[in-house]
């Protein structure tokens, strides 16, 4: 039985070496001339030079093509001055001669154009087949790697160890990576922290490429019969390679950030329940359902019941962040929030804390009605409160206006406190960055920002130049369109 012709025999017939068929298309050009020599002038083998020139495009080189003409057309000048001198200037004979010379050229510029056509094809990019963005990284490699060499199908096979498959394959044989074809297909560079596996390949002319799976130890792509050539293959194995290496690190900062949220998660829900029970008894032993309290004791009470609001405030904050950070906000589209009402919700609540130091608030309001979350915006706008009210110098006001601005509502909080120190001003808006002299959380105003971006606005800072300086924080947010 005769045996079938391997891969690359085939390649080698469909698309030989630009050396051989410029040596081989040489003799070719001196056989001719000889040829034309010894034959009789009614019959140039000169007219067979347009075809030897069409003949050249297997090589699909341009340049060997435009030399190929060069070459053809000197042939026929060359073997037309000898017929013609021994023709006597036979009238015929110089026509003859020079219709195939305007012959020869015109099938040499056809043919270079037609060979620079199908060379510069080559280099268009390829265009990838769609995979399936749910599949295994490693099966989406698999996938575009046999689209990439050109195999008539592909098994992904996952194995302990290469060399006991291969111990146990012995129709399986190493195979050299060889030089890239002579289509001009840009070599890769090799990647330092790529897989520089060798391939291999089996009697029937699949080949057989290594991928190293960061998380699931080896696997074998097996490419059935591909017919782009073996270096190529390597050098799109060590691009996928490193896809799948980047592919498993992201999975790896995911599932971190995945189980950082849920500890936050757990650990503010957690936190809340004592948090809130012993705001509760404070209360009530405040209101004197335990008996009278000694002054001492109830300045006491109001201090821890005032730490544990604090705390209340950061675990809100904290899974607010959260959620934030990870992602995994709720989806649900925003409806139209009056920030006035909003403000003044806000106050009502945090000038309890106010008026203990003398703090009191102005406000300006004009309604304005924005696209959001109430509880997101009602947080953005207590950060802002919260700040100003914790640095402001006892028996002072905190102004808070708001107003349109073009198209966007403008919140402005305006404090007396000594602001923030030119140094600290580039981080202020940055996570657990504080803008105080080591005192707050960190994050509120970064909480804030985010808040803001989210919905499409910013938040600045700023200190008037004046001799009683203010510390003014701007919230600005889209206006909701009618």
């Amino acid at each position: 039985m005769r045996a079938a012709p391997t891969p690359e025999v085939v390649r080698r017939l469909q698309q030989p070496a630009r050396g051989p068929v410029w040596r081989a298309s040489l003799v070719t050009l001196a056989v001719i001339l000889v040829g034309d020599v010894l034959t009789p002038f009614s019959a140039p083998l000169s007219a067979g030079l347009p075809i030897l020139l069409f003949v050249s495009l297997i090589a699909a080189s341009d340049r060997l093509t435009a030399r190929l003409t060069a070459a053809a057309i000197a042939v026929s000048v060359v073997t037309g001055l000898i017929n013609v001198l021994r023709s006597g200037n036979d009238t015929e004979v110089v026509l003859l001669h020079l219709a195939v010379t305007a012959l020869t050229v015109m099938g040499g510029v056809t043919a270079t154009w037609l060979a620079r056509r199908a060379d510069h094809t080559t280099d268009e990019p390829l265009g990838l087949p769609d995979t399936d963005v749910n599949a295994p990284p490693a099966e989406r490699a698999a996938h575009l790697l046999a689209a990439l060499s050109g195999a008539r199908g592909h098994q992904l096979h996952r194995v302990d160890s290469i060399r006991d498959w291969l111990a146990r394959s012995p129709h399986v044989r190493p195979l050299p990576a060889g030089r890239v074809n002579q289509r001009r297909i840009p070599r890769l560079p090799t990647p330092v922290s790529a897989n520089t596996a060798p391939l291999w390949q089996d009697t029937r002319g699949n080949i057989y490429v290594r991928l190293t799976l960061p998380t699931h130890g080896e696997a074998l792509v097996q490419l059935v019969r591909p017919s782009a050539p073996p270096a190529f293959i390597l050098d799109a194995t060590h691009v996928l390679q490193l896809q799948l290496e980047r592919a498993a690190l992201t999975e790896q900062v995911h599932l971190q950030r995945e189980v950082l949220r849920d500890l936050v998660y757990a650990f503010s829900h957690d936190l809340r329940t004592p948090i809130t029970a012993n705001i509760l008894h404070a209360e009530a032993a405040l209101s004197g359902l335990y008996g009278p309290l000694s002054d001492p004791l109830a300045e006491f009470l109001r201090h821890s019941q005032q730490g544990n609001r604090d705390l209340l405030t950061v675990s809100d904050q904290l899974m607010l962040l959260a959620e934030y950070e990870s992602g995994d906000l709720t989806g649900e589209a925003g409806s139209a929030v009056e920030l006035g009402s909003v403000i003044r919700s806000v106050v009502s609540d945090v000038q309890l804390r106010g008026r203990e130091r003398g703090i009191h608030f102005e406000l300006n309001l004009t309604p304005c009605t924005v696209i959001g979350h109430t509880y997101d915006l009602r947080r953005a706008v207590q950060n802002l409160l919260e700040n100003a009210m914790k640095f402001s110098p006892p028996h002072t006001f905190v102004r808070v206006t708001l107003r349109p601005e073009r198209m966007s509502a403008l919140i402005e909080v305006l404090d007396q406190g000594p602001g923030v120190p030119e140094s600290q001003v580039p981080q202020l808006f940055r996570r657990f960055r504080s803008s105080t002299r080591g005192s707050g959380t960190g994050f509120g105003l970064y909480l804030t920002q985010r808040i803001a971006e989210q919905y499409g606005g910013t938040v600045t800072y700023a200190r008037t130049e004046s001799d009683h300086p203010w510390t003014v924080f701007q919230l600005c947010l889209p206006l909701a369109q009618d």
